[in-house]
């Protein structure tokens, strides 16, 4: 017997969920899940946060949330009062939430409050981890390592140009401008939120593709107190400062609770104000070692000036009194000098005297003997050019005749005389019957006279022609 089926709308099967949704699930539970998104509209106030929870990268389960809008706000000022860290994509939380299912909208949980404490614990053993993550590397303190310039006059600034931070830092370098000059540029990027990690880290990114053009990064932050500070514990963004190839300094406006990268960081300063006064410092110290070093070497110079004074005093009483005896010796030097040049010169002249006249008689024999041997060459190169010009012109004479016979047995009228003809078509020598066709008219040119044909048939030649 075929079994009846009963059929159910999907309305009725909405209805039973919810009726055995309501009736088991009465109260509400502690529930830990990850948000994946936060889904907050700031025009209502509510928001719809999409929870996950992984296995790794595999996922287990995924439901939606709601938050009404005076819940959301309770629970965030509460959130931000303890964490320092307003809600946002990626936190592990724990929430007391009811269950809730709607035939249209379907399963949905209903977060009543958040336990920060959880939150913040989770944070801190992230943090941990990464920190742990960045030793194992062995770049936890690569920054650190790196030299800064004496003079760091040329800085890549991290900010928002609208911040106070910003503007404190400008304020207390462009205060020195007329005493140092430090050249900056600001790199415009967020710096709290989701997305701020990111941000620094793309800015950072460009600037190390320029970091010939720079002595430093300072990333700076001022105001907002502790709060959305997380985004500095991130483990890519600690890894790019740990490992930049430009000293780091950070000043994010806030004393408590150190950041991973402001750890990482090659020195951390606190406020942007004191990221200023970093800089100028160096400045100022290296102002103060050159006034000190003026003022050393000129204390030196002055006593090297005295002593060089009393010396020359010395010198001159000894040269007064040594320049008569030294005249003397000098004179006596000279004298002997002068007779000793005296007898090396008639030596010298005697010698001369004698390589001259044997010179000359060299010259008044050797040219007679070059012009007859000059002579005899020219004779016997004569003969031979003469002898060379004749069997060249005989050889010569017999080339040009026979030349001259091939040219005369060559000539067309000698050709046309034993019997041969030549046949064009509108002026071109036919060579290949091939290109006649029947009708066509050809010219003959005999030895004596001219023939027009007309063609009636064309042969071609077996043989293969070239083009």
């Amino acid at each position: 017997m075929e079994e009846i089926r009963r059929i159910y709308t999907l309305a009725e099967l909405g209805k039973s969920l919810r009726s055995v949704i309501e009736r088991n699930y009465t109260s509400a539970y502690w529930i830990k899940a990850e948000i994946a998104k936060l889904n907050y509209y700031p025009r209502s106030g509510h928001c719809y946060p999409e929870l996950v929870d992984k296995s790794g990268e595999t996922l287990q389960a995924q439901m939606r949330a709601t938050i009404w809008a005076a819940d959301f706000q309770r629970i965030n000022r509460k959130f931000q009062k303890i964490t320092s860290n307003e809600l946002k994509e990626g936190m592990f939380i724990l929430f007391r939430a009811s269950v809730s299912f709607h035939p249209v909208y379907g399963l949905s949980l209903q977060i009543r409050d958040i336990e920060p404490s959880f939150t913040l614990g989770e944070m801190a053993m992230i943090k941990s981890q990464n920190i742990e993550g960045l030793k194992k590397e062995g770049v936890f303190g690569q920054n650190k390592t790196l030299s800064i310039p004496l003079l760091p006059k040329r800085v890549a600034v991290i900010s928002v140009e609208t911040s106070k931070g910003y503007s404190d830092f400008l304020n207390i370098i462009e205060a020195q401008s007329q005493n140092y000059a430090v050249w900056h540029y600001l790199f415009p990027s967020l710096l709290q939120g989701d997305k701020a990690a990111e941000n620094i880290l793309s800015q950072l990114r460009i600037i190390k593709k320029a970091r010939e053009r720079f002595d430093m990064v300072a990333i700076i932050r001022g105001g907002g107190g502790d709060i959305g500070l997380s985004c500095y514990d991130d483990y890519n963004l600690s890894r790019e400062i740990a490992t930049f190839p430009l000293p780091v300094i950070t000043g994010i406006g806030h004393s408590t609770n150190e950041t991973i990268a402001e750890m990482v960081a090659w020195a951390n300063k606190i406020t942007p104000t004191d990221v200023g006064y970093f800089i100028v410092e160096k400045f100022h110290d290296f102002a103060q070692r050159i006034q000190q070093a003026s003022q050393s070497l000129s204390n030196q110079t002055m006593r090297l000036l005295q002593l060089h004074k009393q010396n020359l005093g010395l010198q001159q009483e000894k040269l007064q009194y040594n320049t008569p005896a030294m005249l003397q010796r000098a004179q006596k030097q000279q004298d002997l000098l002068l007779n000793t040049l005296l007898q090396n010169t008639v030596k010298l002249t005697n010698l001369h005297n004698e390589k001259i006249d044997h010179t000359a008689y060299r010259l008044s024999v050797t040219p007679g003997l070059k012009i007859t041997e000059n002579r005899c060459s020219i004779d016997q190169y004569q003969k031979m050019l003469q002898s060379n010009t004749r069997s060249f012109y005989t050889s010569q004479r017999a080339s040009l005749a026979s030349l001259d016979e091939k040219l005369r047995l060559l000539d067309p009228e000698n050709i046309l005389k034993r019997g041969y003809s030549i046949t064009r078509n509108e002026g071109k020598s036919i060579t290949d019957a091939s290109r006649l066709t029947a009708g066509t008219i050809i010219q003959t040119t005999l030895y004596s006279g001219t023939v027009e044909s007309k063609v009636t048939m064309a042969k071609p030649s077996d043989k293969k022609t070239a083009d």
